[in-house]
């Protein structure tokens, strides 16, 4: 979706639609590198979303959700 540098601090949002299996789910991205943290903006249900339990890389994370959503996620 985009991304944003500002100084040290670089940040990159996008979109993921995630089942709510509860399972990990992949949401892929471009930050270029593996992000520190996630926050999630918004979303299109009450779902509770959280980290996965696989490891981040620099393309890809992990996130399950509660119930079937779609987010806005900003990394960082």
């Amino acid at each position: 979706m985009s991304s944003v540098k500002a100084g040290m601090l670089d940040a990159y949002t996008t979109s993921a639609g995630l089942s709510g299996s509860g399972a990990d789910e992949t949401v892929e991205h471009k930050l270029g590198r593996v992000p520190q943290d996630a926050f999630i903006i918004d979303r299109t249900t009450s779902a509770r979303v959280w980290r996965g339990a696989a490891v981040w890389t620099s393309t890809q994370i992990f996130l399950r959700a509660s119930a079937s959503t779609t987010i806005i996620v900003k990394l960082f």
